[in-house]
């Protein structure tokens, strides 16, 4: 937001009668959090060319440091608090200033923080951090801001597309609730997504993980089956329903669905997937989420489209819809269309489009046709050795995928192959030798050099060139870093 309007919120939340807020705590912190948000950049500002560069490293560290001792300090002497309670009164505070001011900040406030403007600004401060790391190609980065857990390897479905059907072990593990809570207490990540090769739902301490990063003020999300989404366990995953919750749906029809997702009853599932939107948009599930549709298009379900749109906008309460075309790995290589489907399914889809009776239906369509055109570009084909190796790859810099048995990799994606950068242990701990360890840092340094060299990721059609494009320019924003980091 414009530096001017936070300034002015501040302001005013200084000046305005609060029963539960000091007139001089208010003054002070308005004055040192409309600075302290905005140091990083003031101070980057002067590394612009022209400028004075000298110390700007020890500078900023200064200027930070000196603020949150101001902060901390003005707490304690408003309120004749100790060092211990401060921060969490001074939190309390601002959030209700910030909330009272402004409904849409406070909006924002959670969904980056869980409310807590202390949160939102040391988070700010990470995210430049990480930005910093992944641009400079440093080998040792802040710890990640994403996590991909996988709660339990256990699945009661077999579907077609899904690469668990060729691992050996699965079906053997679930994640328990003190490990899971000291792996997200020792990275205190900002967003988490509890998904691998098995069901979240089969996981019965799953709510429970979700009350715990939403009390840290985690987002979340969830996908599943739908077939868990029933009796009492609808009704607790609605009261504690993550941040994202998404609702995979492989075929419109019982034909189409029940031959990807084998096991799967489709009217079994649909109708609990009504159920959890049916109470979301009354009101009956935790507020400020989203639901969401996803489905893997493939050779089966290629032709689904119009029973696609009848079937999600079926659904009240779903806030969007996801195609992702199947396309990595061995075990999907059966279910990908060959030229010929999908030119036939273009044209079928060009006149689906010109008799469309909304710009919403019409959209739909096109994005089945662009989707699916996919397969008729390289967008999505293995790249050549020389190309992929300017293809950079930024996940190794910001996540981590730990699957049910607390081994560590780069991504699901390598999941059971050599690239395991290490496993933690037994409670849960370890983590942050593993990320800088030696494989890991391995591990960054060969998708700098030489990415083709390394399997998995050789077919892997992720570029995120463009992405670094826009790093690059924001080169005056980020902290230098060293590359051997």
């Amino acid at each position: 937001m414009p530096l001017s309007i936070l300034q002015k919120w501040l302001a005013v939340a200084s000046s305005r009668p609060h029963a539960d807020t000091h007139p001089y705590l208010a003054r002070a912190v308005g004055h040192t959090l409309a600075n302290g948000l905005t140091g990083a950049i003031a101070l980057r500002r002067e590394g612009l060319p022209g400028r004075h560069q000298t110390s700007v490293s020890s500078r900023r560290a200064a200027f930070e440091m000196r603020h949150l001792n101001l902060v901390e300090a003005t707490s304690r002497a408003a309120f004749g608090l100790t060092a211990d309670n401060a921060r969490s009164t001074l939190e309390g505070r601002l959030n209700t200033a910030v909330r009272y001011i402004s409904p849409t900040l406070s909006a924002v406030l959670v969904a980056f923080s869980g409310g807590s403007v202390w949160t939102l600004a040391a988070r700010l401060l990470r995210l430049r951090k990480t930005a910093g790391a992944i641009r400079a190609g440093n080998l040792t980065p802040p710890a990640p801001l994403k996590l991909q857990i996988e709660t339990t390897d256990v699945c009661n479905l077999q579907c077609v597309h899904c690469r668990r059907e060729k691992l050996e072990d699965m079906n053997t593990t679930t994640l328990g609730l003190s490990v899971f809570e000291r792996i997200i207490s020792d990275i205190e990540p900002l967003y988490v997504n509890l998904a691998g090769f098995g069901e979240p739902l089969i996981d019965r301490e799953i709510v429970q993980k979700l009350i715990f990063l939403r009390n840290k003020g985690i987002r979340s999300s969830v996908p599943t089956n739908g077939t868990y989404i029933r009796n009492d366990k609808r009704d607790e995953l609605a009261a504690e329903l993550p941040d994202i919750l998404q609702l995979s749906i492989d075929g419109a029809t019982k034909e189409s669905f029940e031959a990807i997702r084998k096991r799967g009853n489709f009217d079994a599932i649909v109708e609990n997937y009504r159920k959890i939107c049916a109470m979301r948009a009354s009101g009956q599930t935790r507020p400020n989420t989203t639901i969401r549709v996803a489905c893997a298009l493939q050779r089966r379900n290629l032709f689904d489209y119009r029973a696609m749109y009848a079937l999600v906008r079926s659904l009240d309460g779903v806030d969007s819809f996801g195609l992702v075309p199947v396309s990595h790995g061995a075990a999907q290589a059966a279910e990908i269309p060959d030229k010929h489907e999908v030119l036939a399914l273009h044209r079928e889809l060009g006149e689906a489009i010109t008799v469309a009776e909304s710009d919403d239906e019409k959209s739909f369509y096109k994005l089945w046709r662009s989707v699916s055109g996919e397969w008729l570009t390289d967008k999505i084909r293995a790249c050549s050795d020389a190309s992929i190796d300017q293809a950079r790859c930024s996940i190794p810099w910001f996540s981590s995928y730990i699957d049910a048995k607390r081994r560590v990799y780069p991504c699901c994606y390598l999941t059971r192959t050599e690239h395991v950068m290490g496993t933690l242990r037994t409670d849960g701990s370890g983590f942050a030798e593993i990320w800088a360890g030696p494989r890991y840092r391995a591990f960054r340094s060969n998708h700098l050099s030489a990415r083709s060299k390394l399997s998995g990721c050789r077919k892997c059609p992720r570029n995120d060139v463009s992405m670094l494009s826009t790093l690059a320019k924001l080169h005056w924003f980020l902290p230098r870093a060293k590359p051997s980091g």
